[in-house]
């Protein structure tokens, strides 16, 4: 009987740095090598995605990849993010180290993967052979910036696994892992769970997710399901247990280790860290102001970062309405000095900000349009400034609008004409809202989110958030999967 130990996370989005939200590389390096070092010949360690770039030190994300010993590391949406040439860059400074994997995106023109991309891999580690199935969600079009995965298309995942899993039984694969970048919440609906429901014939022996916040670990039909990560908070560990004469897995568990509470750095990394992070200690410690109190986010209902955020961009901007959507936010604006650090951790994109005009019914429409149940389910809410709205989720989905008011209370008509700012992302569709931003043309301002933010800040001494119910609701979104 062999042990395999089978460690996985996704969503370290380059958060080399330990804060009160993340472990730190050296830490989570640590941790990892705490169990590895237990048997290395029978040990994993799996990233599946969302973490080959970040803002300031994205260059040395790969290498972070590398120090952590990866073995593989499949796709997810944000690697999407800054487009196919910078996407293979940073694939190609892996240098052959770490395998990269993703059978569900390709490209349009020809139908190849990504250069440097794999759709699986097999591995013989220990004398045990794997086949790891690279699976991206095929929600990733409506969630990256409409140049950047214009090049590429999507395909049927399930279809994907069912191609290929079995290539990986003739070709030798002993043991069957599908690394996914899906969804899966804890009362398993999402995308990991429904794919799982419709492969678990092939009996995978591990399936792996990520993409949102929260943790899950549970053996479902003989298959160790797991979902760990987020900044390296947590680890994902499953157990199998490989009878050698039989050639097949036996038992399973799965649990999570919560990487925070783990003792120990690695101080080789730690040293390394510190070049790394010098050039960026401005971006930590330099000040315009000082927020009062934690101010709470929400990506389902209305709140105070929301608000507070919004009327921060539309005052900046000198528009009448802005809007964002909530998907990227934190949890909260951090009490204390308020740096460009305290603003990235709050709103997690710097998009170019991008201006047009709406009419009364776009604004109309877009409202109606983010309430659709599976939309909703797939993106909660946007957060506005600018108007007053009243939803009716006891309506049906397209009806839900009770009204939409101007600050001085006059109902918004629908020839009303309105200045709009929004990110490079809205702008594009992101969130599928394209039938709505696709109707009229953007203008680059050149300015991003950011530093429209910062510069907005400078002029107070004291941040406080305030919600002051511009955003009513009549019963609860349907479908509601937001994890704060």
């Amino acid at each position: 009987m062999i042990q395999i130990n089978i460690l996985s996370h996704a969503d370290y989005s380059g958060r080399i740095r330990k804060d009160e939200e993340s472990s730190g590389l050296d830490h989570f390096v640590c941790a990892v090598n705490k169990i590895r070092n237990e048997d290395p010949e029978h040990c994993l360690l799996l990233d599946a995605g969302d973490n080959i770039s970040h803002l300031l030190w994205g260059d040395f994300i790969p290498e972070a990849i590398k120090l952590l010993k990866t073995d593989v590391f499949e796709l997810g949406n944000h690697e999407f993010d800054r487009g196919e040439e910078d996407l293979e860059t940073r694939i190609s400074r892996f240098n052959d180290q770490v395998e990269v994997v993703c059978a569900n995106i390709v490209k349009k023109k020809d139908g190849s993967f990504v250069k440097g991309v794999s759709p699986y891999v097999l591995l013989e580690k220990g004398g045990i052979r794997f086949g790891i199935l690279g699976l991206c969600t095929e929600y990733t079009p409506y969630m990256v910036t409409g140049p950047m995965i214009e090049p590429f298309k999507v395909l049927n995942s399930v279809e994907c696994a069912r191609k290929y899993i079995p290539e990986m039984h003739r070709k030798g694969a002993e043991i069957i892992i599908v690394l996914t970048h899906f969804p899966f919440y804890e009362d398993r609906t999402g995308e990991l769970f429904d794919v799982f429901n419709q492969i678990k014939d092939l009996h995978p022996d591990v399936m792996i997710g990520g993409h949102i916040p929260g943790d899950f670990a549970e053996v479902i039909d003989g298959c160790a399901i797991t979902k760990a990560g987020f900044g390296g908070r947590s680890l994902g560990q499953t157990t199998l247990y490989f009878d050698e004469i039989e050639r097949k897995v036996i038992r399973s568990e799965a649990e999570i280790i919560d990487v925070m509470k783990e003792d120990g750095n690695d101080l080789e990394v730690e040293s390394i860290l510190e070049d790394v992070l010098k050039p960026h200690l401005y971006y930590f410690e330099e000040a315009k102001a000082e927020v009062a109190e934690d101010i709470p986010m929400r990506l389902d209902f209305e709140s105070e970062m929301g608000d507070l955020l919004s009327d921060a961009v539309r005052e900046e901007m000198n528009a009448d309405f802005a809007y964002f959507n909530c998907t990227s936010c934190g949890r909260f604006l951090s009490k204390g000095p308020l740096t460009r650090s305290a603003i990235a951790d709050a709103m997690g994109f710097n998009d170019y900000l991008y201006t047009s005009e709406y009419t009364g019914k776009d604004i109309y429409d877009l409202f109606e349009h983010i309430h659709y149940p599976e939309r909703f389910g797939n993106n909660g809410n946007i957060m506005f400034s600018g108007l007053r709205v009243k939803m009716d989720h006891t309506k049906p989905a397209g009806k839900k609008v009770v009204f939409i008011r101007k600050q001085n209370g006059e109902d918004v008509k629908p020839d009303d004409v309105f200045t709009v700012v929004t990110s490079q992302y809205m702008s594009s569709g992101g969130n599928d809202t394209g039938e709505i931003a696709g109707r009229v043309k953007w203008k680059n301002t050149g300015i991003r989110i950011h530093d429209a933010l910062w510069n907005y800040f400078s002029h107070f001494k004291t941040i406080e958030g305030k919600k002051d119910g511009r955003y009513l609701f009549i019963g609860k979104p349907e479908n509601d999967n937001s994890p704060w």
